[in-house]
């Protein structure tokens, strides 16, 4: 699958470092990474998200990536199948500015 540099480049942490089964880190400690993304506040968007990953979170905090009060915050993670898809196909949304990586807190 080709993939635009403008979609990849919405997704702010490096996909190399995350194996085929959507861990990283070191052999003795592979995690999954949590991603969030902010969308317009709508059934629409939200139901568009839900189609592609059935599993997000929804929340109406603005995470630390700022996602304002019109927004919802979108918490997904990569230990499922197909993560690079999914990850993709969200990015590939005109509505979605940007995918950072998650800290809980």
């Amino acid at each position: 699958m080709t993939v635009s540099d403008l979609v990849l480049n919405k997704i702010t942490f490096d996909l190399s470092q995350i194996s085929p089964d959507g861990l990283t880190g070191p052999p003795n400690g592979r995690r999954s990474l949590s991603y969030e993304f902010c969308i317009t506040a709508t059934e629409k968007h939200l139901n568009e998200v839900r189609l592609i990953n059935p599993a997000i979170q929804i929340s109406r905090s603005p995470g630390r990536i700022g996602c304002t009060k019109n927004q919802y915050l979108c918490i997904g993670e990569t230990h499922t199948p197909q993560w690079r898809e999914v990850l993709v196909a969200i990015a590939k949304l005109d509505y979605v500015q940007r995918i950072v990586q998650f800290f809980g807190e």
